[in-house]
């Protein structure tokens, strides 16, 4: 089984992307700062679960459940 990068997360502005975060294979986090806390918080919870369960062994339902019971 090959060893996973930790996780690392940027702060950028994803207006073009229409998101509010995105998770890349490589283990990158892209979060946009514009966020109130908790949803920021909830955010980084939700693309978080994304790189823990790459490739999708779970729904995106599942990930935002998870993810607003985290945050």
């Amino acid at each position: 089984m090959a060893k996973r990068k930790r996780p690392k997360i940027v702060l950028r502005k994803l207006g073009q992307e229409g998101a509010w975060g995105l998770a890349h294979s490589d283990g990158l986090i892209e979060i946009d700062p514009r966020q109130r806390p908790k949803s920021f918080l909830n955010t980084a919870v939700h693309e978080a679960l994304h790189i823990a369960y790459m490739p999708p062994a779970l729904s995106e339902t599942k990930v935002r459940r998870c993810a607003s019971v985290v945050a």
